[in-house]
């Protein structure tokens, strides 16, 4: 790999690092400061983006996408990980005296938890739910049950395949402007739109298209390695997040943070500059690569300090939530994440050599 690539991947980690803090302090009670909504957002854009990114590199090398590979490697990348939190998550719950049900499991790990929080809910009221954090990744597992059956069939006809992923954006768009202003959200169930596969997926689609056009169309790829390109995107995403009007924060604001990143992304991930250095920094970079496990034990710290500890002031809660959550995902990141993720590269080579 040479040393451009490499910086390439680490400022994409220290840009994943920036979505986890943005969700891990706006759920350590600052969320009326911090928009951990963007956070999500910005991680189903990187989600879309790399793995977009690393199919269209297996299809240039082989002409061919092995989907059974492809979900062998989401399972020792993400179920090892998940089934500890969930094993944990219980043991905490029965602390509380919460009691949960077996739906609930079946809704994390056959990924409808968005759905099921939405329309059924988890069990507890004064404990937070710690499975409802998994509503992100059904999210994603619905785009991916399907997504490498379609970059098979349409990754030959570039151009048609990026104007099918932006019909889907802009009919979930409207799909979304339906809902908020034709339904309107007093008749819509708390999270419908927020959580939802059929309102959020093209957050993750965003990604997609920019992975597409960077490998398949440099001429207008380097557009967006203008700065002018990086300047529209910072204002649309300021405009995005000091607009407070509700209607318009359920309906037009995903649409506006996709584009701005799409605008930007180029700037902070492989241009050389002051952010991205930043990003490509170490601190950056060891957050980002614990994200997944920072993500999952937050949400089951910020609920045990909750529950447990809710007279604390909130530095001390604050910092407490810090320490726990970052000590957690990197005893998961070392015990569970990497050691998994060792043994099922073992397993894929082995396949391969069979």
């Amino acid at each position: 790999m040479n040393s451009a690539s490499h910086s390439r991947l680490q400022a994409l980690d220290g840009l994943r690092g920036v979505s986890i803090l943005l969700v891990l302090i706006s759920h350590a009670w600052l969320g009326h400061i911090v928009p951990g909504g963007l956070g999500v957002t910005i991680f189903f854009f990187i989600s879309g983006y790399i793995i977009t990114r690393l199919m269209i590199a297996e299809w240039d090398k082989t002409e061919h996408i092995s989907i059974s590979k492809f979900y062998l490697r989401r399972f020792f990348r993400l179920m090892p990980a998940l089934i500890v939190f969930v094993l944990i998550s219980l043991g905490v719950m029965q602390l509380a005296g919460v009691q949960w049900q077996w739906i609930e499991l079946m809704s994390v790990f056959f990924y409808f938890a968005n759905y099921f929080g939405i329309f059924v809910g988890f069990s507890g009221d004064v404990l937070p739910p710690p499975l409802s954090i998994t509503w992100s990744l059904a999210v994603e597992e619905h785009f991916y049950m399907l997504f490498p059956f379609v970059f098979s069939v349409c990754i030959a006809f570039p151009r048609r395949f990026l104007a099918g992923l932006l019909t889907f954006i802009i009919a979930i768009l409207l799909w979304r402007l339906y809902l908020v202003y034709g339904v309107g959200l007093d008749h819509l169930l708390h999270y419908r739109i927020y959580k939802a596969t059929d309102t959020r997926a093209d957050s993750i689609m965003y990604g997609t298209c920019f992975a597409l056009i960077q490998a398949r169309y440099p001429v207008w790829a380097a557009y967006f390695a203008q700065r002018k390109a990086a300047i529209a995107g910072l204002l649309l995403m300021l405009a995005s997040l000091l607009i407070r009007d509700e209607n318009f924060r359920e309906s037009w604001r995903y649409s506006i943070q996709g584009i701005a990143l799409t605008l930007m992304f180029t700037y902070l991930i492989t241009a050389s500059n002051f952010v991205s250095h930043l990003l490509a920094s170490q601190t950056m970079v060891y957050i980002g690569r614990i994200s997944y496990s920072l993500y999952l034990y937050h949400w089951l710290v910020f609920g045990i300090i909750t529950f447990w500890l809710p007279d604390w002031s909130l530095p001390a809660r604050f910092c407490l939530m810090m320490l726990a959550s970052f000590a957690l995902a990197d005893g998961s990141q070392r015990l569970v994440e990497a050691p998994f993720l060792r043994l099922g590269q073992r397993y894929l080579q082995a396949g391969t050599k069979r």
